[in-house]
């Protein structure tokens, strides 16, 4: 059974962003396997990881819940099953390559740091996650993601459920607060991981005067953040490559930070990291960015 270092990422299709995690992986994790579970091979990506082709994980449960679910939101139908679908693929691999435990990470978070040393305080549980997401998980016991594929399922072949997942949508806000409000996998993890018997840890916690991030834009008010206009993010700075923030409490204090997650717009900024350059932003920049995918979208849309 393996039993050293493991980093495993689900990513379909080719992105930039994708490149530049797993090169910041291979860079702080040098000794670690990298997993890059896909539906194609790069060969630029597999300088830094071991492709591992999604489509020879299916099962008949992930059958199961896609002629099952129901997709509730505006935001993309096919990303939030394939957000979820994720779990299923991740249990199935852990079985399929006898891994007993493996550090998830989503493919726009970067590792800042070695996770042999920066995981060893969530080692004695079953599982650690960011605020009870995926994004960042630290699995020891693949129990807890077999109960919880098993959750899903219950979640989405059951009327009952089914419609309180609707009420939780449509008697609720959510319906106007566009794609933030889509019901995800992160609803879900929020559901299971908030009332389950498995000892659960929290990543995102201060330990150690370190940390694992859960969104690089947000913070408040615990860290200091940058702010400009409608933007935020946290305020990163290197020090001999090592990256660093500060709580509003103790502005003297140095916080090590273990991982970055940089959802959304702040994906432009990546590329800063893999320099060790201290984070900060234009939001003109941010605004012309997130208006050319809008385009994007629209003429991918039309072509389709």
């Amino acid at each position: 059974m393996k039993t050293k270092n493991n980093i495993v990422i689900i990513h379909t299709g080719y992105s930039k962003y994708l490149y530049y995690c797993l090169i910041q992986a291979r860079k702080t994790n040098p000794n670690a396997s990298i997993y890059l579970i896909g539906d194609k091979e790069y060969k630029k990506l597999s300088r830094y990881s071991e492709f591992v082709n999604i489509n020879d994980l299916v099962s008949d449960d992930i059958n199961l819940f896609e002629n099952s679910y129901i997709h509730l939101g505006k935001s993309s139908y096919k990303f939030e099953m394939f957000c979820i679908k994720r779990w299923f693929i991740l249990r199935n691999f852990m079985d399929k390559f006898n891994i007993s435990s493996c550090l998830h990470i989503d493919s726009d978070v970067m590792l800042l740091a070695d996770t042999e040393e920066s995981l060893e305080y969530f080692n004695d549980c079953d599982i650690a996650l960011a605020n009870n997401l995926a994004l960042t998980m630290k699995i020891n016991n693949i129990n807890v993601i077999k109960e919880f594929c098993n959750f899903i399922i219950d979640i989405y072949t059951k009327e009952e459920n089914i419609n309180y997942l609707k009420s939780l949508y449509f008697d609720t806000d959510r319906c106007s607060i566009g794609t933030a409000g889509s019901i995800s996998d992160m609803d879900l993890s929020r559901m299971f991981f908030e009332s389950t018997s498995f000892s659960v840890k929290n990543l995102s916690e201060i330990y150690n005067n370190s940390f694992f991030d859960s969104a690089i834009i947000y913070g408040d008010p615990n860290f200091e953040m940058i702010k400009k206009g409608r933007y935020t993010m946290k305020k990163v700075f290197f020090e001999n490559e090592v990256a660093y923030c500060h709580v509003c409490e103790n502005p003297n204090l140095k916080i090590r930070v273990n991982s970055l997650h940089f959802l959304v717009w702040s994906k432009i900024y990546m590329k800063k990291i893999l320099k060790c350059e201290d984070l900060n932003f234009n939001p003109i920049y941010i605004n012309t960015y997130r208006e050319f995918v809008v385009f994007y979208k629209k003429i991918k849309n039309i072509l389709s």
